[in-house]
């Protein structure tokens, strides 16, 4: 079922479809939870903004190590890595529910980011290698459109934890239920028809890093680094800009954020389309700049306006994914793209990640609060613009059914 089977989608593609966005859906889920909860966990946990900032960079370093897990992708196939990250992510986020320590919390955090981040990176090598090209931009904009769902999902499940009595561990036990995705994706899932095709290629890890890749492979690794500073400073914080700066209490909040993904999240099919009909670059201008302003916007914003501002905000951020993960697909060649992925996605781009928290939390005094502190760093994005504009080509149409020897 390569992307050259079809223009359209077959039966398989719509049931992958759907068993991707199920499984992705709890990626989200889990990745939002800690936004969600920081105000209350660094209250039961006795820990500072800077503290929180630390605590959450220290969990963020797990999806740079989630490099090792999506090179394996290459290996040993798609198909088996991805159903381990599956099982793995959901037990060490069922474990964050009995922690009794702030360390112990951590550790499990940053084991499940290890492998819930290698899950959300081969969901989209998957689809990129399995839909048709007319699809493609839009099959990984579905897939990735499931996380914000998932992110919904914890939104609205806070205040209903908080009424029955329970605090924020309810939310990390509901995370075990992808256990059960994972059994059905171990019996329905296959390898690629790409991968089948090239396993016996052979794989280097740093093979993405010679000519004729280097400089792709660069330019990929800083548009995933500027992404995810503005992308995880905005949603680590917005909760903690809202309780602590604007006086927002936990139903405030859900309902503040629960409105913006289900209105918001439109922005990462709006991208995907934006991406097959016009291309990655055009799409990546339009939605890099505008999510930067918005960034400023929901980080200043007061009254009603926070509502609109945060959906906004949702809109394009989100399109910062699918984004760049069209690019790091679509770049390299089928026996590198899962190591490419790695590079760029995690072992360099995730490095944002990791320091936003910890940079936003240390910038929030002198900089006059952590809005201001997000806002600075909301910027980034716009240095990717440059550099798509400047360095990178075209991959809309591109035949991903290609190999380093040609």
């Amino acid at each position: 079922m390569g992307e050259s089977a079809s223009k359209g989608l077959s039966s398989y593609h719509k049931g992958l479809l759907g068993m991707l966005v199920a499984i992705t859906f709890f990626e989200g889920y889990d990745f939002l939870i800690i936004s969600l909860v920081l105000p209350f966990v660094s209250r039961d946990f006795g820990i500072s903004t800077s503290g929180a900032g630390l605590a959450v960079s220290v969990i963020s370093i797990g999806t740079i190590l989630a490099f090792m897990v999506i090179s394996l992708a290459d290996r040993f196939g798609r198909r088996p890595v991805f159903i381990i990250t599956i099982f793995l992510y959901a037990l060490f986020s069922g474990l964050t529910a009995f922690t009794k320590t702030i360390e112990l919390f951590v550790a499990c955090q940053f084991l499940a980011r290890v492998f819930l981040t290698a899950e959300w990176a081969l969901a989209s090598i998957i689809i990129a290698e399995e839909f048709p090209v007319s699809h493609r931009g839009l099959g990984i904009a579905a897939v990735q459109c499931a996380a914000a769902v998932g992110a919904v999902g914890a939104a609205l499940l806070l205040p209903v934890a908080s009424k029955l009595g329970l605090d924020w561990r309810a939310l990390y036990l509901f995370g075990t239920a992808p256990v059960l995705l994972a059994i059905v994706a171990g019996r329905r899932l296959r390898e690629t028809a790409l991968w089948e095709r090239k396993k016996d290629s052979g794989t280097n890890f740093f093979k993405v890093m010679a000519h004729p890749y280097r400089r792709d492979m660069i330019t990929v690794m800083f548009i995933w680094l500027f992404t995810y500073l503005n992308y995880t400073a905005a949603q680590t914080f917005w909760t903690y800009f809202a309780v602590n700066e604007r006086g927002w209490d936990e139903y405030q909040v859900s309902r503040a954020v629960a409105t913006a993904y289900l209105i918001g999240i439109s922005g990462f099919l709006a991208a995907g389309r934006c991406m097959d009909r016009f291309g990655r670059r055009t799409t990546a201008y339009l939605f890099f700049i505008l999510g930067s302003m918005c960034t400023a916007w929901a980080f200043n914003a007061s009254g009603p306006w926070m509502y609109v501002s945060l959906t906004a905000l949702t809109f394009f951020i989100g399109a910062y994914l699918p984004i760049s993960s069209a690019f790091t697909t679509e770049l390299f060649p089928t026996e590198l793209r899962a190591t490419a992925m790695a590079w760029g996605n995690n072992l360099f781009g995730r490095v944002g990640m990791v320091l936003a928290p910890g940079l936003a939390g240390f910038m929030a005094a002198p900089a006059g609060g952590i809005g201001n502190a997000v806002t600075i760093i909301g910027a980034a994005p716009l240095i990717s613009v440059v550099l798509i504009y400047f360095l990178l080509r075209e991959t809309k149409d591109v035949n991903l059914d290609f190999s380093c020897n040609k």
